[in-house]
């Protein structure tokens, strides 16, 4: 569906950030134009004939050049601030879709039960920065007549990005019912490429892997890969007076993620289609 329109797309990504490196390199790999904005150079620098990493100063014009526009830069309290910068810009421009990456986290807690794109969020919109930043770009792109497409991922890991032991205390954190659902960063940006190149309009997707599991789990699994024989464990009842407000908010919520849709319209193929098959593949990253 609509992949023999991909040589026409122009690409420029705002954020160009872990997710939005592995997503461009992906695109322009199968020959699409791509443009990442960071504010990390000076100065514009190609990666590869069809990746140009751009400086900030350049959005502007990128994004007269570009037919898609994918926004991966986090939200603040007044929602999606590329939206409320360039939205002018953007109705003057040659865009035509428009990619929001958005969070599972604005489901927020369901106390271990399953939820999917149907779900309602359990946040109103005012205390939820990531939920407001999508009803932003929805309704904009709805009133200016723009395809959009609404991707709410689950914890990404991969090279460099693994999350296992903080600190090397080798402490593992227990609470009941407890659920986090993750994915791959390799198995999400193709995921994204194929929404992007089989020119999806309209819809939100989740992105996460096949299962599920504790965060106990996922670092047992570390302890097997890396033979650590001085783990403990600790409650989280006594884990949470010292831990910050950040990871308290993260242990707050449990829910598992269902793919089935991307499964279902994608028909996606998980590289890595769980934890232990990811862990196994980044053993010199753990």
């Amino acid at each position: 569906m609509g992949e023999c329109r991909s040589r026409k797309l122009i690409v420029v990504c705002i954020g160009f950030g872990y997710l939005g490196k592995y997503l461009l390199k992906n695109l322009s790999s199968q020959g699409i134009k791509s443009f990442g904005i960071t504010s990390k150079i000076s100065k514009n620098t190609y990666v590869n004939d069809n990746l140009q990493i751009q400086s900030r100063s350049s959005i502007k014009q990128t994004i007269n050049l570009s037919t898609n526009l994918i926004i991966t830069a986090p939200p603040n309290e007044h929602g999606c601030p590329v939206f409320r910068k360039f939205k002018t810009k953007i109705i003057k421009s040659n865009i035509k879709s428009i990619a929001y990456i958005s969070s599972t986290g604005i489901y927020g807690d369901f106390s271990g039960e399953w939820v999917n794109e149907r779900s309602k969020p359990k946040e109103k919109i005012k205390y939820n920065k990531r939920l407001l930043a999508e009803h932003q770009w929805v309704n904009f792109c709805r009133k200016k007549k723009i395809s959009y497409n609404v991707i709410r991922i689950a914890g990404i890991y991969g090279p460099n990005r693994v999350n296992s032991f903080q600190d090397n205390n080798n402490l593992i954190i227990r609470k009941e019912n407890q659920y986090f659902s993750r994915i791959h960063i390799q198995d999400a940006a193709r995921i994204i490429s194929k929404i992007l190149l089989q020119n999806r309009r309209n819809e939100f997707w989740n992105l996460s892997d096949d299962v599920p599991s504790s965060r106990e789990d996922f670092l047992m699994e570390v302890v097997k890969l890396k033979k650590i024989k001085n783990y403990k464990f600790i409650n989280y009842d006594q884990a949470k007076k010292k831990i910050s407000k950040k990871a308290n908010s993260f242990w707050s919520k449990s829910k598992k993620v269902s793919n089935y849709k991307i499964k279902e319209k994608l028909d996606i193929v998980f590289a890595f289609p769980n934890y232990r098959r990811g862990l196994k593949s980044l053993i010199k990253y753990l």
